[in-house]
Parts: C-alpha cells; sequence; structure tokens
C-alpha cells in the first residue's frame, strides 16, 4: 500500500512479501486494520486491501493502535485505574504521564502519508 496510487489494490501477500513478513500474520493484521477502518477490503479475483482514508489523514499511533491496542510506556501511564500496590507512594507516575502524552502527540503528529515519503525519498538517495 505504501509506494502504490491511492486507488490501488494491494494483496497482503503483496505487502507481506515486500515487507519479508508471514503472509499469515500480514493477513491478520490488514483484517484488524479492515475492521478499524483504516483499510477496506476488497473480493473477487482482483480483490486485495486499498486505504480506507487518504494516507495522511492515517497517524501513526492510529495504526499502532489499531493493532496493538492502548500503548504506554507504564500501565499508570496509560490506565487511569491502574492498581498498583506502589502507586500511593509512587514519585514518577507523574513524569511518565507526561512522557506519554508526549509520545502519543509525536506519534499522532505522523501520518502514513508521511512515511511513505520518507521512504521515497531515501530510495532517491540510494539509487
Amino acid at each position: 500500500m505504501l509506494n502504490q496510487p491511492a486507488d490501488s489494490v494491494t494483496t497482503a501477500r503483496d505487502i507481506a512479501k515486500s515487507y519479508n513478513i508471514p503472509s499469515e500474520v500480514m493477513a491478520k493484521i490488514m483484517q484488524t486494520l479492515t475492521r478499524k477502518g483504516l483499510v477496506n477490503s476488497c473480493q473477487g479475483a482482483k480483490g486485495g486491501y486499498i486505504l480506507g482514508k487518504r494516507g495522511d489523514l492515517i497517524s501513526l499511533s492510529e495504526i499502532i493502535e489499531s493493532i496493538e491496542g492502548p500503548f504506554g510506556i507504564v500501565e499508570c501511564a496509560n490506565d487511569p485505574t491502574c492498581d498498583c500496590v506502589q502507586l500511593s507512594n509512587c514519585n514518577i507516575s507523574d513524569p511518565f504521564k507526561v512522557i506519554q502524552k508526549q509520545l502519543r502527540t509525536f506519534l499522532s503528529s505522523i501520518s502514513l502519508a508521511d512515511i511513505n515519503n520518507e521512504i521515497e525519498m531515501q530510495r532517491v538517495v540510494w539509487q
């Protein structure tokens, strides 16, 4: 899907081959991304996957959270109901919450289009 025209259909097998990922793993990832609306599945002989919305509207944090669920540096930074036995005496919880917020902001600022553009620029440099 990277480095493809916006309306291009790509198979999970082709994506897996491009990134040296097992086809079965990529198929499950694509199913998850389809359920989350980031890609659309196209059935039929020429079927595959196509982006569900423009690449500049899909953030890296959306992709990660779609596949992995909510991410956090430490549990208490991501879960306000954390039942860590040390939480009442913890002196690093608040700094980790700040770091967590900055990480989420950073990952949200990177789009799929940004990643694609960076890959293209590296290919030009290496050729």
